[in-house]
């Protein structure tokens, strides 16, 4: 959990109150500074999500420590609520176009279950595609030993920063580095862990968010409110956001 605890330390001294939480099935967000989201990370296991019922005017300080916590739920709202202190900085486009551009001729591995997993297939040399539970043409994801150091490069769900597993993928990648979705935090300081770039989202409309994660949404294409946007790390010295 290196980044994330890096991203705890950098926030821990922001004294805002937690202004509204909404815990859905797919998707959880959190308001404070701004709205942050997370994915909704749900296990077998049957749990009280630390805080329930009384989030609204807690610190927010309390909440982001949740990100640490080994229980994948509690986290959802942790990273949400880190989410939710970070500026969200960028430019306010799809990173799809970049990425099918950069892996044209390469080898690439795709941690993650994304729309555009059977597109790349056509547009990469190689594509390898990492999942907790496979389906016919995808691998395990224990397999990441023997196939992230081989990529050119690897698009990576920021949902592994839920789950703890980002560390270890960015410490065994020779390659570009693309973190992306909803849970994606929009801070520079991830690039000083070998993250090359940072796709996440800007919450436009809360009012149509809310409702989205309330009544189930669970494509992102059907996520109200919200707009993609991309950080890269060749320009962001470049640029003033």
């Amino acid at each position: 959990m290196k980044i994330v605890r890096r991203l705890y330390e950098e926030l821990k001294n922001e004294e805002v109150e937690i202004k509204d939480v909404w815990l859905g099935l797919h998707w959880t967000a959190v308001e404070s500074m701004y709205v942050g989201m997370a994915h909704t990370y749900k296990t077998d296991s049957k749990i009280q999500v630390e805080n329930a019922g009384s989030f609204t005017g807690l610190d927010a300080r309390k909440v982001i420590k949740m990100a640490l916590s080994k229980e994948p739920l509690n986290a959802s709202v942790g990273i949400a609520a880190i989410n939710s202190l970070i500026k969200p900085i960028g430019i306010e486009e799809s990173v799809n176009p970049y990425i099918e551009k950069e892996s044209k001729g390469k080898t690439i591995c795709i941690i993650g279950r994304f729309p555009f997993n059977d597109e790349m297939r056509k547009i990469a040399k190689k594509t390898y595609i990492l999942e907790f539970e496979p389906l016919p043409g995808e691998l395990p994801s224990d397999a990441c030993e023997e196939v992230v150091p081989k990529a050119d490069i690897n698009i990576i769900t920021a949902t592994t920063l839920i789950n703890g597993t980002i560390d270890h993928l960015l410490e065994i990648s020779s390659g570009k580095n693309i973190v992306l979705g909803p849970s994606t935090p929009m801070h520079p300081i991830l690039f000083e862990y070998g993250i090359d770039v940072l796709a996440g989202v800007r919450v436009v409309d809360k009012m149509l968010l809310q409702r989205a994660i309330v009544q189930g949404v669970k494509k992102f294409k059907q996520l109200g409110g919200t707009k993609p946007i991309s950080l890269y790390k060749s320009e962001y010295k470049k640029r003033k956001f």
